[in-house]
Formats: C-alpha cells, structure tokens, sequence
C-alpha cells in the first residue's frame, strides 16, 4: 500500500508539470486608450463647462444690454453651442470622444439644477400682486398646464409614432413654459397686472408640470399595462391633485415653522439686549408669548442664531420639506415651491437685515447658475454626435414642427376665454395686446423642459449605460426633439422677445 501511494504522488506531479509547461503565459494587459477613461472624459468636460460658466457671467452682462438680439438665456446657448463645437472638432479630429452624457446623471438635472430655480421663483414672487390675482393666476398655472398637457398629447399621438406613455410624458414636459425672456419686456410698474399673471403663471405651471409627469411615471408603475386609456388619465389626474396639495401642504407646514422659529428668535433676541418688556410685549411678541416667563427663558437659546446662521437654517429647512416630499412618495419641487412662497411672506421680515439680504442674493445666485448650467448643456450636448446616431431625423423634424404647433393651440385654446373671465371680475381689463403677450409668453420652452426631458428619457446607471447611443431609438428622437426645439426658441423666439 506504502508504494502504491508512492506512485500515485508521482503521477499527480508528472501530470501537474506536464500541464504546467503546456500553459501558456497571458499577454500583458493592454493600455487603455485615454479618450476611454470615464474619469478623465468628465473632468475635461467639467473644465470646459466651468471655463464656459465664468465666460458667460463676466461677458455676458456686458453684452447682453449693449445688443437688442440677446437675452441671457440665448447668450448662455450660444457660448454653449460654441463649447459643443470645440468638443465636436475634438472628437472628429482626435483619438479622444470627451462624451457630454458622462458629466451628468440624467437625475442630477432634476435633484440639482432644478430645485434652486424652483425655489427662487416662489421666493421672489411679488406676494401682494399674487395674492390679490391669486384666481387668475391659478387658473393660468394649473388648468392651463392641464389643456396644455392634452393637447400635446393628443397631438403627439395623432403622429402614430410613439406609445402613449410617451406621448403623454411628451405632453407633460412641453407643458412647462418659460416666460423669463418675455419678463424682460414687461414693466412691473407700468402694467402690474399684466407682468404678475405672466409671472405667476410661469411659476406655477413650472411646478404643475413637474408633479404631472412625476404622476404619469408612479401610475405606469402601479397599474397594469393591459389597463385601459380612460384609467389611466383618471389614475394620473388623481395623483397629480392628490400629490399637488399634500406637497403644497408639507411647504406651507415647514414654511410656517420656519417663521415661527424666527419670530421667536426675534423676540428672544431683543429680550435679551434689555427692550422693554411692556412695548415688546404689546408690539414684539405674540400675546402667548409673554405671557410665560418659562417660555420665554426656554426659547433663549434661538438668540445665538446670528445672520449666517440665520442663512443656514433658511437653506437647510428648504432642504429638509424637499428630503420629507421625495421620502413620502410625493414632489419635491412643489413643495420647495411652496416652501419658498411661504417663507417669503413670513420667514424673510423676522430675519436680520444682513441675513435678508444675503438670503436673497443667495438663492438668486444659485438659480441664475443653474439656468445658465443648462442653457450652457443644452448649446453642448446638440452638437454631440452620440445624439443624432441613434434617432429617426423624419421623426424629429416631424415632432418639432408638431410640438410648436400643438403649443400654440394649446395657447389661444385657454387664454383668451380666461382672460375674458378675469375681464369679468375684477376692474383692471386685459387688452387685446395684454392677451396676446400671455399667449406669446406661453409657447416659450426653456431650462424646466431640457431638465424633465432628460430626467425623464436619458439613460441612467439603473439601466447599465448614461450613453445616449445605447438608448432605445424613441427616447433619443424624443431628446433630440426637445433640445432643437428649445435651442431654436431660446435663439431664435428669444431674439423677437428681446424689447428694442
């Protein structure tokens, strides 16, 4: 037994050599090509948009009041544009293909960008002027998002060329408008009417829009795909008013603590540097307030709250309605919208003057960014070729002229019967020119519809790919769609609008 083991230990390791010296070494490993580096592709793209960003905020304001063709938005397109072509002759005339899509997740559009900009518009909104034309303005904002969303969906559907769902997501994000540019021509103060249904309108379609299309993608993902057409608009209209008020009512709730913070804080504050405790209690503080000394020592503590902190606690609040919507299931960006508006009317009168200020130069500048971050992508990722590889050019064309059509409809469908109800009730009339520069303002498409349409049809990490070659062919026709359109009216419609 002892030899026979032997052997067989002998063999096992004739056979292990022989096996040995039959293998055959792998080749070293080959280098990667550079242009195929995700990392660096990003990081040349980032230069170049941020190199792009500070061109457009130090050239920009120079040019833009020195020309009656500009607006801000088609400049920052242009020098976008410009920044596509660089990129384009690198790609053509280099081994490297810096890919724009690898800069962006096309969720960052909507947990990023959009967010500052939403917010601001309910932070800067006239409130007198809104309140007082709250009706009108509401019924510009909400029904009309909902005649433009059918319109545009029926339309898109006649072409017999997409599937319903994306025609009605097509119909939701073509719903948003842009009136900024028409903005610019509207004086304030000389037809305040005018300039705040234009405005309020702006603000609050941007926002309906948004919580239509997040319905549309939670009812494809609850119902069957065999449910018929009728249960599925219920089932969306049911969840957009559904997740309309209870976003509004999760702002207002966190707005209304924000201002109850600072209120307290306030009188808290002036406690402390010795005012006298009768005035205050009579003009300062709320009467169940002063009433207990317990209180009033237990909320000493909001007396440190100093002007950045005061920012801070502004900035983080938003945050937090934004986190507690999207956690509940619910839109985000209606309830910063929310948030914002309510903060406005409370929060921003008990804050410090230098926390004021600050506050508001602030969000202004973080939304002015990200309009310009946009604007700036979508003059680069036009020229990318991975866009136009993948997409039926009859198709596009066909949608463009489609959707411009389709808008325009929408348009005189609902604003001149609406203008005529606000005609009715209150004593400032709409003239005929006023109703035709509501429906000018509403056929514009800017930042909001690039953003929607990316989140809502560009590939992501969850799908394996962010490379737009890789996407099915009705979503890059759908893109390519969007961004040529919103190119030619931030361009061209934009140069009209610009008052002379």
């Amino acid at each position: 037994p002892a030899v026979h083991r032997l052997s067989c230990r002998f063999d096992s390791w004739c056979l292990g050599e022989a096996h040995a010296l039959m293998e055959v070494p792998a080749p070293p490993p080959l280098p990667e090509p550079a242009g195929d580096d995700p990392l660096e592709s990003q990081q040349v793209f980032l230069l170049i948009l941020v190199l792009l960003l500070i061109l457009c905020f130090s050239v920009g304001n120079y040019v833009t009041p020195r020309t009656k063709w500009l607006t801000e938005g088609s400049f920052a397109c242009l020098v976008g544009l410009v920044g596509g072509l660089v990129m384009l002759l690198i790609n053509v005339f280099g081994d490297e293909d810096y890919s724009i899509s690898l800069a962006f997740d096309s969720e960052a559009f909507f947990d990023v960008l959009l967010p500052p900009i939403i917010f601001y518009q309910g932070y800067s909104m006239h409130k007198h002027r809104f309140f007082k034309n709250a009706a009108v303005i509401t019924l510009f904002g909400l029904v009309g998002t909902i005649v433009s969303f059918l319109v545009i969906s029926v339309a898109t559907a006649a072409l017999r060329t997409f599937s319903t769902r994306t025609c009605l997501r097509i119909g939701a994000i073509m719903a948003a408008t842009d009136s900024v540019a028409v903005l610019q021509v509207l004086n304030p103060d000389r037809s305040p009417l005018l300039h705040s249904i234009v405005f309020g309108e702006g603000v609050i379609n941007d926002a309906s829009s948004i919580v239509l299309l997040r319905s549309i993608r939670n009812t494809y993902r609850s119902i069957g795909v065999d449910e018929a057409l009728s249960g599925v608009i219920t089932h969306i209209f049911f969840g957009f008013f559904v997740t309309f008020a209870l976003s509004s009512l999760i702002g207002i709730c966190i707005g209304l603590f924000s201002a109850l913070l600072m209120r307290m804080r306030s009188f808290s504050s002036a406690h402390h540097q010795g005012a006298d405790r009768d005035r205050l209690s009579r003009s300062a503080a709320p009467e169940w307030i002063t009433r207990s000394e317990s209180l009033a020592g237990g909320i000493s503590l909001l007396s440190q709250i100093n002007g950045t902190h005061q920012v801070a606690f502004i900035f983080l609040l938003a945050y937090l309605a934004f986190v507690i919507a999207e956690t509940l299931g619910l839109s985000g960006i209606m309830t910063l919208f929310v948030t914002g508006l309510v903060m406005s009317h409370y929060t921003h009168h008990n804050l410090e003057e230098s926390a004021k200020i600050t506050t508001q130069e602030l969000f202004h500048a973080l939304s002015l960014l990200s309009e310009v971050t946009i604007y700036i992508f979508v003059g680069m990722d036009s020229l990318y070729k991975g866009n136009w590889t993948n997409v039926n050019k009859i198709h596009v064309f066909s949608l463009i002229l489609l959707l411009l059509l389709s808008v325009l409809l929408a348009r005189l469908v609902f604003v001149f019967p609406v203008c005529y109800l606000q005609n009715i009730w209150n004593r400032n009339k709409l003239q005929l020119a006023d109703m035709a520069t509501i429906v000018w303002a509403g056929t514009l498409r800017g930042a909001v519809s690039v953003a929607l349409v990316i989140y809502s049809f560009a590939p992501n990490r969850t799908q394996g790919t962010k490379d737009p070659e890789l996407a099915d062919r009705e979503s890059s026709t759908v893109i390519a769609a969007v961004m040529a359109l919103v190119v030619f009216e931030i361009i061209v419609m934009g140069m009209v609008t610009k008052p002379v």
